[in-house]
């Protein structure tokens, strides 16, 4: 392993062991609140009756002296979904430090080859540089999306206050334009995140987070036809990665398509192979096209980001790509699943 791949690693394995110790320290601390609740509450049907020293054992439950047992009862309700969140995502990094760990000894060892690894030098540093550019980008679309709109709203807000008084319809509709810019934000977000990680893959399968996609994709676009067919069956059990990597890819080739070719009609195909044990992802659009060969990544203006990554990763999946420009662009994209 490369010395900077090696450090990228290690300081990973270090972020995720302090997340470990603090998801473990939050739920010891739940722990014995709810303890401290189901007491409470059995004494409370026991003597029906509060005390002020019941009362302030809890706590995270300091109110006045009307304090009932639903109150209690809500905050256990509380309790046991944080702790069930919290043990969820124990369990999901657990398994991150594991690996890291294992790549580490192995490392250390050196008792496992690249070749069995199944990634060499290169595909270390490329593993690396498309984490560090994905974190870019979301960085750079908070900031562009989300940071703006906020912005906004503060000095929306400090206008309302000055005009609360004076102009009472004014500002009104400065409040509802308010509610509109919070709104923005959300699905911003909302959208960031998905792009992190489209968990409808883990509820609904490939082929059915694929299809939501594409309907996504067709009910947002008002000036593009979308035409898509999947030949996949959930059945079939292929890596996560590999899934999830191909969700991106066509996510990456959709927003490529809308912002720069000036498309009216996209049309999507993607089949498994069992022949060739790949998933072939067929897609075109009726844009200007683009020298797909030539393009670079311009880390400062921003520009050919989108296709870079799509490179970097079919090669980290072993795939291949074939692009051609004729009334439009066409990628054909092999990617090995077994």
């Amino acid at each position: 392993m490369s010395d900077s791949c090696k450090k990228y690693v290690d300081s990973e394995y270090k972020l995720l062991k302090d997340k470990l110790n603090d998801i473990e320290s939050k739920i010891r601390s739940y722990n014995i609140e709810l303890k401290t609740i189901d007491n409470n509450i059995k004494k409370f049907n026991k003597e029906k009756d509060w005390t002020e020293d019941v009362f302030h054992s809890v706590t995270s439950l300091k109110e006045n002296s009307n304090v009932t047992i639903k109150t209690f009862q809500n905050r256990k309700t509380d309790l046991l979904q944080l702790i069930s969140d919290l043990s969820t995502e124990k369990q999901i990094v657990t398994e991150k430090i594991e690996m890291l760990n294992n790549i580490l000894q192995e490392d250390v060892s050196d008792n496992v080859s690249h070749e069995t690894l199944n990634i060499n030098q290169n595909d270390s540093v490329k593993l690396i540089d498309i984490i560090e550019m994905d974190r870019q980008r979301i960085s750079r679309d908070i900031h562009d999306s989300v940071v703006q709109n906020l912005t906004a709203l503060i000095h929306k807000q400090e206008f309302i206050y000055q005009i609360a008084d004076k102009d009472i319809n004014r500002g009104k509709l400065e409040i509802n334009n308010s509610i509109n810019l919070i709104k923005d934000s959300i699905n911003e977000l909302r959208n960031i995140i998905y792009q992190l990680r489209p968990m409808s893959i883990d509820d609904l399968g490939f082929k059915n987070a694929l299809t939501h996609m594409l309907d996504k994709f067709d009910r947002e676009s008002d000036n593009v036809i979308y035409d898509y067919s999947i030949n996949y069956n959930d059945d079939i059990t292929i890596n996560s990665t590999i899934t999830i990597s191909i969700l991106r890819i066509i996510n990456e080739l959709n927003s490529n398509a809308i912002k720069y070719s000036g498309c009216t009609n996209i049309y999507v195909n993607v089949e498994l192979d069992m022949k060739n044990n790949c998933i072939i992802v067929n897609f075109k659009d009726d844009g200007c096209g683009f020298d797909f060969e030539n393009i670079l990544y311009d880390r400062d203006k921003h520009s050919g980001f989108g296709m870079a990554m799509l490179k970097e990763r079919v090669s980290l999946l072993k795939g291949t790509i074939q692009y051609s420009n004729n009334n439009g662009s066409q990628f054909l994209i092999n990617i090995p699943v077994w």
